[in-house]
């Protein structure tokens, strides 16, 4: 059980890290929802927190599994469960939130932090469109690394010579590359994800920035206009930064997304 969990809270939050990352994508996050007198709970997603490698063969079916039976294991010490992602958590919390009918006791609440249903940022590399291409090749899909590069994310020139470093030193907190066969699960788990979007049915919001580099503004237009659809459901909220980039949770931004996400999670 996460240290911020108590069962005499009838809520929890639970919150997912993204691709090749851990809690420490969500920086503070966590602990600003804590002060709200809210518990907190997370998980290490299969094939993280160790070394890169250990995402091959792992499909994004069992990244969604783990979610949900962390979910189940919450629903029964809590009678409200919020779902918080960061990135391809973003994308996991919204397949659970499809999957498991979130929000069908009418208190769960769903926040999505810059999710990537669209890969088509400005730093994406050269070789985005023939990775279909390379994904038949399963050998070379599973020994070619992708690399995490330069911005890291990260509009903060600051905090991205310090992740530069830990990327250097082989930083378990957040991989420096992860198999191309790990982007082609992502693919498949974004493909999921865009379907049946109207079958989300709980309040929403969706916090994404401008500028960044991994998946633009049209990812989150695209979920904000087509979950809650039906006039008895409230409308999904945008919230849109101008000062970050991709890891809205760390970038120059982050205070902004802790109060909205707290404030969202206040009237709940």
């Amino acid at each position: 059980m996460n240290r911020t969990e108590n069962r005499d809270c009838s809520e929890v939050v639970l919150l997912i890290h993204g691709l090749g990352g851990t809690q420490h994508d969500l920086g503070r996050l966590q602990s600003r929802i804590a002060d709200l007198g809210m518990a907190t709970a997370d998980l290490i997603l299969p094939g993280h927190g160790g070394h890169p490698a250990d995402l091959r063969d792992i499909p994004f079916d069992a990244w969604l599994s783990a979610v949900r039976r962390k979910l189940a294991g919450l629903r029964q010490c809590y009678r409200t469960v919020h779902l918080t992602g960061m990135c391809m958590g973003a994308l996991l919390a919204l397949e659970i939130a499809k999957l498991e009918g979130l929000g069908r006791n009418g208190r769960d609440r769903l926040i999505l932090l810059a999710p990537p249903l669209f890969l088509d940022g400005w730093s994406l590399p050269w070789y985005r469109p023939i990775r279909h291409v390379l994904y038949r090749v399963p050998l070379l899909a599973r020994y070619l690394r992708i690399n995490e590069r330069s911005p890291y994310g990260v509009k903060n020139k600051r905090l991205r010579t310090v992740l530069e470093r830990k990327f250097s030193r082989g930083h378990s907190g957040h991989y420096a590359w992860v198999p191309l066969s790990t982007i082609e699960q992502l693919d498949r788990l974004r493909w999921s994800a865009m379907r049946d979007l109207e079958r989300v049915r709980c309040p929403t919001l969706i916090i994404h920035s401008v500028d960044d580099e991994l998946t633009s503004l049209r990812s989150a237009q695209y979920i904000r206009d087509r979950v809650n659809r039906e006039d008895d459901y409230p409308k999904a909220r945008l919230a849109v930064l101008a000062d970050s980039y991709h890891m809205i949770c760390i970038d120059n931004e982050r205070e902004d997304v802790a109060r909205q996400v707290t404030a969202f999670l206040a009237t709940a």
